[in-house]
């Protein structure tokens, strides 16, 4: 905790992000946090995970909100710039012809109907010269768990959420929860109807997901 103190941490951007506008730096950093602690998992099954609770994947961050189980690290989702543009593009999905051998050979393939027919997938992305979130953390230790991160978003191996460097300066503010004029900067717990949302990493996971007031 002695080392921990107000930061911004910005990402320099390449290419356009495919995320919502939330983006959390903190599931961001957990990825990495435990592949430094677990190794690379070759097989994982949607849904599921083989992290379970208490087995060590604390990050950097202190932790903020209520003392049971809807905390959450004092750390702000994406914060992006007035430049920012929001776009969308497709890729087209098709059959891999080189796995045809193992098809009947006395079948036709067709791939302008049916099971096979290339079609259009869309996808929707945020591009900008920069992100940047807030956070109370230890400076050092989010820098060396940054500098494994190379992209941001998914569909990174097509080359989108290329980043081209990390950037964590201190800040005379917490502007973790809360920003400037009071604005929120997170989803943030509360008690009855709420956004359900999740509040940390692994954000997909139920156990994580609660009634949420929401940024914007």
């Amino acid at each position: 905790m002695n080392n921990y103190q107000q930061l911004r941490v910005r990402a320099y951007l390449q290419t356009g992000v495919i995320s919502d506008q939330f983006l959390p730096l903190d599931g961001i950093l957990y990825y990495h946090q435990v592949r430094d602690i677990m190794g690379e998992q070759f097989i994982s099954k949607p849904g599921e995970s083989n992290i379970r609770e208490g087995a060590g994947i604390t990050l950097p961050i202190i932790k903020a909100g209520p003392k049971d189980d809807s905390w959450f690290y004092h750390c702000s989702f994406a914060q992006w710039p007035q430049h920012t543009v929001e776009d969308n593009t497709f890729y087209v999905k098709r059959f891999d012809l080189s796995l045809s051998g193992m098809l009947d050979h006395n079948k036709k393939i067709r791939i302008n109907a049916g099971t096979y027919k290339a079609y259009h997938v869309n996808i929707y992305y945020r591009h900008a010269i920069y992100v940047e979130w807030y956070c109370i953390g230890d400076k050092q230790e989010l820098e060396n768990l940054l500098r494994f991160c190379t992209h941001l978003g998914k569909k990174t191996a097509q080359g989108w959420g290329s980043v081209l460097r990390w950037e964590v300066i201190d800040w005379p503010e917490d502007w973790a929860i809360r920003g400037p004029g009071g604005r929120l900067m997170r989803a943030v717990p509360v008690r009855g109807d709420g956004f359900l949302y999740g509040i940390r990493p692994s954000y997909w996971n139920p156990r994580h997901i609660f009634p949420c007031k929401m940024p914007g």
